[in-house]
């Protein structure tokens, strides 16, 4: 398949964009030494939607989230839980799953995840970004996330509501689609892409208060790390915004917020800073799917 035919999702600029992911990803399979015993098929596990997990020695909830496919966000609301950092050994955590992750075979074919899961194609397609670029490319241990089925609600035989519920749905996905400058009057210094030989994973962005230029967040979510947790990152926050979409704010000076907090569109995370691997001040910023770098500018409004 040639990609200069393809159309290109919004989440690459380019095809070599999209290349670039794929290598990076066929890499990682070929040097991890536990990718070659996922390669035979396995009989396909029961996925339940509803689980009662409960919580071992070790246990984290960002750990028992990435687990079952569920955002940390998600957990934490359903559960009532107030600090996310004390959980108690035996503990029980509901988990409602929307999706499951599924790690394909040697010579396993979309087709045929489809047909197991018993949902369309497209579904799975629609979640998994690279599939969108390319769809027919599949290797053994490749990690894809397979949206459950979903029961059709009941609605009454009322057009006019059933148009008004369609055209909210509509402003939602476009109001999810969208991010706001994690900082206000900002100058780009770097762009996202190829750089110095490998790929700039996000954004430079600087403004000329420097260390006093608050750090907001770009959409609602819940903090998933906050500290120095990355090496050349320096000091830095992580935002789970669900369905596994992340932000990462980099080099930060000081950090506002704190691992578990609920926080909105526009809050403060902490202020610019020039910490780890960073040339001056400024922020590192980053938006990931599925832990795929993506170009900000494709949801930045």
């Amino acid at each position: 398949m040639d990609l200069q035919e393809t159309a290109l999702s919004p989440e690459w600029a380019t095809p070599e964009d999209a290349k670039q992911s794929v290598i990076e990803e066929t890499l990682f399979q070929a040097f991890n030494p536990f990718s070659s015993l996922k390669e035979d098929k396995q009989p396909i596990a029961e996925h339940k939607k509803v689980i009662a997990y409960t919580v071992k020695e070790g246990d984290t909830l960002s750990e028992i989230a990435y687990q079952y496919g569920v955002s940390l966000k998600q957990l934490v609301e359903e559960n009532k839980i107030r600090n996310p950092h004390f959980l108690s050994i035996g503990m029980k955590i509901i988990i409602r799953r929307n999706e499951v992750p599924h790690t394909v075979a040697r010579d396993e074919t979309l087709e045929e995840i489809a047909a197991r899961y018993k949902v369309e194609k497209k579904a799975i397609i629609a979640r998994n970004p690279l599939l969108r670029i390319l769809p027919d490319y599949l290797y053994a241990g490749q990690v894809l996330y397979v949206p459950l089925p979903q029961a059709e609600p009941m609605l009454a035989g009322n057009v006019q509501l059933r148009r008004q519920m369609a055209q909210a749905a509509s402003r939602s996905a476009v109001r999810s689609r969208t991010m706001d400058w994690p900082v206000q009057g900002a100058t780009i210094t770097s762009g996202f892409g190829m750089r110095w030989g490998k790929l700039h994973k996000g954004l430079d962005l600087w403004n000329e208060r420097e260390a006093k230029t608050p750090i907001l967040a770009a959409k609602e979510g819940v903090v998933a790390e906050a500290g120095a947790t990355h090496g050349g990152y320096g000091y830095m926050v992580i935002v789970d915004h669900g369905g596994g979409l992340q932000t990462y704010y980099a080099h930060m000076r000081k950090i506002s917020v704190h691992v578990g907090q609920q926080v909105e569109r526009g809050q403060l995370l902490g202020y610019m800073g020039n910490t780890g691997d960073s040339t001056g001040y400024h922020l590192h910023f980053e938006v990931r799917q599925d832990n795929v770098p993506i170009n900000p500018l494709s949801y930045l409004r």
